[in-house]
């Protein structure tokens, strides 16, 4: 398969090695020996306390690597015996355990293959049972035997269908079969050829069924299973653990980390020349693997399967052109390329281009999910027929879990090249789509404000955008007299752009590799490269100087241009935002913008910090006497510790003005969430906090809308501000 002028070819060339599955390993572990421990507890029926069988169950979405998982587990446990399962391994019957898994058989089942068969063609249990032999006989290169023949052996009795399989495999009946069931999600379909058990309320529920089926034979000695799939995994995992007696365990299988990363490109090796490692064929002395990763982790979310697309996309280039990358600047130019996006995700977005109206009506909220970094639990709801976890894999995202209960929402940004431009996108999940196209990894992981900031970005982008009169524009015009010159609506609204930060220090990319950021001197540089854009900038660092959000107006005539700051301060402590950190921010925004640009620039250009905070010091308040200010040229703040410098204006937001921003309860809603903890995994924002902070934006764009849907088109084209200079 290739692209468009045969640039992008995407034939294996190397052969992927499994890493980073050493938890998943022992996760698995450690439930096929819950079943061997307790196997005569699940043959004798026992009331009470009785074991409940448990089945590692892996509903996730293709290229998640559960194919790759279950069909070289049996490797992984050698793989790790001396690292990871050593604990495992401490206990004698554990040991004994390992041991006899080392010998193991397995036994992979493709549900693909799953239809009515004869001569029972409407029992699921005789269609598993042939589907079984038939591996069986596959996997050792054999003609399956005709399904009356097998019928005779073995009809629906499950330890005459081990016998048969152990005997076509030459197995021991001491020796351990692991069957593997993958793509069980083909019974969402194909449950329909079948007869069913109908439960009380008339419903047919054929993962009962099939849940049901392995319980049965799992009540045979040294026969254990793991089932992988994508399908509605915690519906039918709560549904079976009810009526089953099957306890569905979720086998992780989280994207790669940059580690990991380095690690396959380390360790995979050329499928001919097979003592070639991949890292070596992409790579030269002046663009290290680590650069590579963090190029792939940037665009593939670390997804296995489409990491795995991407390597052998960027190797067929390579050995095509017969050069590896000399910089980092050009294998990222290859990996922005519209082709290489394109073919490289194509079909990973099957699922996500072709959604329902029901499952579209969720779609910002979870693209709002995956750029804001929000997390989720487990149990969450979207609604009384269905959960958040089942939603995000049915409708094309990914999972990443931060612990066993609580994840976040992957959305990778290779995947955006095929969707933005799509007519059906509202301008809501074009902008969003968009930034996520520019976001950098973990820009808004680190803490809580950065949830906060990137709500109040888009609110501008959407206000300044509208051709509507607002409030909050018409306030700043009202406090203002530079603001007030300035030509509002701007051009249309766009996706959210991400500035270089000023930083305090020195950054530090994950690789340990310096990276290159501006100090205070360098305002200059920043500055100018922000006027070349229209747009609303948000900061890439946590802790730096730039503000929190920044972008450029100027008059209809452009004789004024006025760079604006915007400072969020997410606070809800008693105390308050005090002068200090008023003046603080004034400090690190105003005076080296002054200093290094203004003090140097035509008298047109201006500089304007905002100070968007949840709560104010009583002081302050008192000072502004309970309303919003502006601070012009020369005035002093503070118990005159600050001076304005020329040309700028420091505007404070009384508590009443900042909800013209965002909403009252959004802000209620995150200081509930985060009022234990400044990184978000641990705090609960909840799915209605959510929906109300997109109501808010779908209010705005309403307007915008019935005034503006002639330039819709211009929106989701996006690019790296700064891509140059990094």
């Amino acid at each position: 398969m290739t692209s468009s002028g045969e640039k992008w070819v995407t034939d294996n060339t190397f052969k992927p090695i499994v890493v980073d599955r050493e938890n998943d390993v022992l996760f698995v572990t450690r439930n096929l020996f819950q079943l061997h421990d307790n196997r005569r507890e699940l043959k004798v029926e026992t009331t009470g306390l009785n074991y409940r069988l448990a089945v590692p169950f892996a509903p996730h979405l293709f290229g998640s690597g559960k194919t790759t998982f279950c069909r070289s587990y049996l490797e992984l446990v050698q793989r790790f015996r001396e690292t990871s399962l050593s604990s495992f391994a401490s206990d004698p019957s554990r040991k004994e355990f390992l041991d006899k898994l080392r010998e193991a058989v397995l036994l992979y089942v493709d549900m693909t293959e799953l239809k009515p068969t004869d001569p029972k063609e409407k029992s699921l249990e005789w269609a598993l049972y042939y589907l079984m032999v038939e591996a069986a006989y596959l996997s050792v290169g054999e003609e399956p035997k005709d399904e009356e023949d097998v019928y005779k052996e073995c009809r629906t009795h499950s330890y005459k269908l081990v016998k048969k399989i152990r005997t076509i495999l030459n197995m021991r009946s001491d020796q351990f079969l692991l069957v593997a069931f993958d793509e069980v999600g083909v019974l969402d379909t194909r449950g329909q050829y079948f007869d069913l058990e109908v439960n009380d309320e008339g419903r047919v529920r054929p993962y009962n069924d099939f849940f049901g089926i392995v319980r049965g034979l799992c009540k045979q000695d040294n026969v254990f299973f793991i089932v992988v799939g994508k399908s509605k995994g915690l519906s039918i995992k709560n549904y079976t653990a009810s009526v089953s007696k099957v306890l569905l365990h979720f086998i992780s299988l989280s994207p790669l980390n940059w580690s990991s990363i380095v690690e396959f490109l380390e360790k995979s090796h050329l499928k001919v020349q097979t003592q070639i490692r991949v890292c070596d064929i992409l790579c030269n002395r002046s663009f290290s693997v680590n650069e590579l990763a963090e190029a792939l982790l940037e665009y593939t979310g670390g997804v296995p399967g489409l990491l795995t697309r991407a390597v052998n996309m960027l190797l067929n280039y390579v050995q095509t052109r017969g050069q590896p990358f000399r910089l980092r600047k050009e294998c990222l130019s290859c990996m922005n390329e519209d082709g290489f996006r394109t073919v490289c995700s194509d079909p990973f977005v099957t699922r996500i281009s072709t959604l329902d109206e029901d499952r579209r009506s969720v779609l910002d909220m979870l693209l709002m999910m995956a750029l804001y970094r929000i997390p989720f639990k487990a149990d969450d709801e979207l609604n009384s027929e269905s959960y958040l976890f089942d939603v995000v894999t049915e409708m094309g995202f990914y999972r990443y879990p931060i612990d066993d209960n609580t994840f976040q929402v992957l959305f990778p940004k290779v995947f955006i090249i095929n969707l933005k431009n799509a007519s059906s996108f509202s301008l809501l999940e074009k902008i969003l789509l968009g930034s996520l196209n520019m976001e950098p990894v973990d820009c808004f992981f680190s803490s809580k404000c950065r949830v906060f900031e990137g709500i109040v970005a888009i609110r501008l982008v959407l206000m300044l955008s509208s051709t509507i009169r607002n409030e909050f524009r018409e306030l700043l015009g009202r406090l203002s007299a530079i603001w007030k010159e300035m030509e509002l609506p701007i051009h249309g609204p766009s996706p959210l752009d991400y500035m270089m930060s000023v930083s305090r220090g020195e950054a530090r990319s994950e690789s340990n590799k310096k990276r290159k950021t501006y100090g205070c001197n360098e305002w200059n540089e920043i500055i100018h490269k922000a006027l070349c854009f229209d747009r609303v900038y948000t900061s890439k660092e946590v802790n730096s100087y730039s503000p929190d959000i920044m972008f450029k107006l100027h008059s209809p005539d452009d004789s004024n241009v006025l760079m604006v700051g915007v400072a969020c301060k997410g606070r809800w402590k008693s105390e308050g935002i005090g002068w200090s950190d008023i003046i603080e921010e004034a400090k690190k925004f105003l005076d080296p913008v002054f200093n290094e640009f203004l003090s140097q620039a035509l008298e047109c250009y201006y500089c304007m910090l905002i100070i968007v905070g949840t709560k104010l010091a009583l002081n302050v308040a008192s000072e502004l006497g309970n309303q919003s200010r502006c601070y012009t040229s020369g005035m002093l703040i503070g118990g005159n510790s600050f001076r304005i410098p020329p040309n700028c204006e420091l505007v404070i937001l009384c508590e009443r003005d900042v909800e013209v921003l965002i909403d009252r309860e959004i802000l209620s809603g995150l200081e509930r969430a985060f009022s234990t903890s400044d990184n978000p995994p641990f705090g609960d924002l909840g799915f209605n906090l959510l929906r109300r902070a997109r109501d808010s934006f779908m209010s705005l764009q309403e307007s915008w809308n019935s005034y503006n849907s002639s330039v819709c088109s211009i929106i989701g084209s996006a690019r790296f501000v700064f891509e140059n200079i990094l």
